[in-house]
């Protein structure tokens, strides 16, 4: 047979929930042996002295969710058994250490969501075996040095979601034994040096949800030698405990302790993106020079945006060259590299290419818009008004992005310094100093910009669609290539600088943003338009590919067929349009011919060249496709 087994001995329990709104004196005076009462949730307001009169054998007392604001002296000097206290969710204003007399043997002690504002000096001493001191969520402000004293077998401190602004030396007094010490969100600015200097056991801090914005130099976590985790809100903050074996976060997405661009593929795509920024203008750069442009407007306005894509491409290399140089040990230069000239000069190209090239955009699509929808009012374009509007250009962001650098206290110190890579998107702190300067800048501006492009290509392709019908199939065929040109310039600009522009707003109103998608803005979605710019408005264009083909094989030497004059038989004039490398011949009726006269007779011969239209050859349709679309 089994042995028939002893039942488990329960401890005696009193649970009340009958809307209690006072304890008397003696009213558990019959109840020698009862070890746990419960009282949560009901209206207790008033507490006498002698109400636990009878109760040595308490282990637990519930007071949770009543209304206390106020224990008298003594209260529980016969609960001098008890381990346990709860007095969460009550209205205490104010402790005192004569409130707790008795109280020998507690071991767990929780005051939370109250609404206490100081600790004074000595106020858990009659307590000497406290292990678990529970303080969160009420409204501290200050904590007196001493505050601790006696409580030398405490392991956890928890003072979370205070106003714990700053904290002074001699505040952890006492705290020899604490393992775990919980400061998170309490808003805190600074403190002390040797604040933490005390507390030679802690080996968890948590100091999540502060500013710290004011820290005291050097390692101020030295004197914690058994600490091995430390809990920030940045990861730039770790440079305080070097020591520490694991500090939380690891990094921002973008940065992280040992490296300024965490990802492996983010160090490739710097590399990759930078060289095809930089190869790709140059190539334009040099190839405008040398290939002579029937149109020297339009080709001004292709090398200055070229240029300031060119920037884009320098400012990525000196990104992946600081990686590089700080590769595992990014830590210990993570404060002096986002406060040093060279990051601040960083910022200033990004801005300063980012937003030249926007305008620059925005000033060839105007010029397109002109030419194709409206060639009767166009004026004459001149050189040098052409020079004028590109110093306005440039001036106007060269000033946007050395504002934040010149020394204006509405910048601050630390604009572009706010991440790794120097960029002022400020997503993670979506209202840090001057946001509205980056507001206005990757929403306002850039937004603006998109929408008048967008609206201007989708009015050209109105009109080259309108004036095909007396066109044959060849045309319409060139007309669909010019409609996805067109598409492809937009839907760019659209993949470029929508995402930015959405994300931006999405922060601004609140909500939190991926810490990896800011990398990939920095690094692959801000500079690809710098990258492709120069494929869709040069290398990629017809006229240009004619005249280094025509370069390399000495095309000039080549027997072009000349337009022939006089009366012809046939009712319809003849032109010779270039197409894909090939001359073909197309027809056109005499009223469309002497339309088109009519139209492009008050284009300058500049102007002719540029859309392809020979001196006396009318063009293939009534609005001029210029050959650099």
């Amino acid at each position: 047979m089994y042995p028939i087994p002893e039942p488990i001995s329960q401890p005696l329990r009193v649970v009340i929930h009958a809307g209690v709104t006072a304890l008397r004196e003696g009213v558990f005076s019959s109840m020698g042996e009862i070890e746990e009462i419960h009282f949560t949730g009901n209206n207790l307001r008033e507490l006498e002295n002698g109400s636990m009169d009878g109760t040595r054998s308490l282990s637990h007392l519930q007071l949770s969710s009543n209304n206390i604001s106020y224990i008298p002296d003594g209260f529980f000097h016969q609960n001098v058994r008890l381990t346990r206290l709860e007095l969460n969710d009550n209205s205490l204003t104010e402790i005192r250490p004569a409130m707790f007399c008795g109280l020998i043997s507690l071991l767990n002690l929780y005051i939370e969501r109250n609404k206490m504002e100081h600790l004074p000096e000595d106020v858990f001493s009659m307590m000497p075996r406290l292990q678990f001191l529970y303080l969160g969520s009420n409204r501290l402000r200050t904590v007196a040095p001493g505050t601790f004293n006696g409580l030398g077998f405490l392991h956890l401190l928890s003072l979370e979601r205070n106003e714990l602004r700053s904290l002074k030396n001699g505040s952890f007094v006492g705290l020899e034994s604490v393992k775990t010490l919980i400061l998170q969100d309490n808003g805190m600015e600074s403190f002390e040096p040797g604040t933490f200097g005390d507390l030679v056991s802690v080996e968890s801090l948590c100091l999540k949800g502060n500013g710290l914005s004011e820290l005291p130099e050097g390692d101020a976590f030295g004197d914690m030698t058994k600490l091995k985790y430390i809990y920030f809100d940045e990861f730039r903050q770790c440079s305080l405990a070097l020591h520490v074996r694991q500090c939380e976060p690891k990094g921002d997405g973008i940065s992280s302790v040992e490296h300024l661009l965490d990802s492996i593929v983010l160090r490739i795509c710097v590399w990759v993106m930078g060289l095809l920024a930089c190869a790709g203008n140059i190539l334009v750069l040099v190839g405008r020079y040398v290939v002579k442009e029937p149109n020297r407007v339009h080709s001004f306005y292709i090398k200055n945006l070229s240029l300031s894509d060119l920037l884009m491409g320098v400012y990525l290399f000196i990104i992946a060259f600081y990686d590089a140089s700080f590769r595992g040990t990014y830590i210990r230069h993570e404060t002096s590299w986002r406060r040093s000239w060279q990051c601040s000069f960083c910022g200033f190209l990004s801005t300063l290419s980012s937003e030249a090239s926007v305008l620059t955009l925005t000033t060839i699509t105007l010029d397109r818009y002109c030419s194709i929808v409206h060639p009767l009012t166009l004026k004459e374009r001149t050189f040098r008004a052409a020079a004028g509007v590109m110093a306005t250009i440039w001036t106007f962001a060269a000033l946007l992005a050395l504002l934040p650098v010149v020394g204006l206290a509405y910048y601050g110190d630390n604009f572009y310094g706010s991440n790794g890579m120097c960029l002022p998107l400020h997503i993670h702190d979506p209202y840090a100093k001057a946001w509205e300067h980056s507001a206005v800048i990757f929403i306002g501006l850039n937004l603006i910009a998109f929408m008048f492009i967008a609206y201007a290509y989708i009015r050209m392709i109105i009109a080259i669609q309108e004036s095909r019908m007396s066109l044959r199939s060849t045309q319409e065929k060139q007309d669909r290539i010019l409609v996805k040109r067109f598409a492809f310039i937009v839907g760019t600009d659209f993949l470029c600088w929508m995402p930015v522009i959405v994300i931006k707003v999405v922060a601004l109103s609140g909500v939190g943003i991926d810490r990896t998608l800011y990398a990939w803005l920095a690094v692959f979605v801000l500079p690809v338009n710098s990258a492709l710019n120069p494929i869709l408005y040069t290398l990629a264009t017809k006229i240009f590919k004619q005249q280094v083909v025509k370069m390399v094989f000495n095309m000039s030497r080549w027997p072009v067929s000349q337009p022939r004059t006089g009366t012809d038989s046939n009712p319809s004039n003849s032109y010779v349009m270039l197409y894909r490398g090939r001359f073909q011949t197309a027809q056109m009726s005499t009223r469309t011919a002497s339309l088109w006269s009519h139209r492009t007779r008050r284009l300058s011969l500049d102007q002719r060249g540029a859309y392809g239209i020979a001196p006396n050859v009318p063009p293939p349709c009534t609005c001029p496709p210029t050959c650099e679309i």
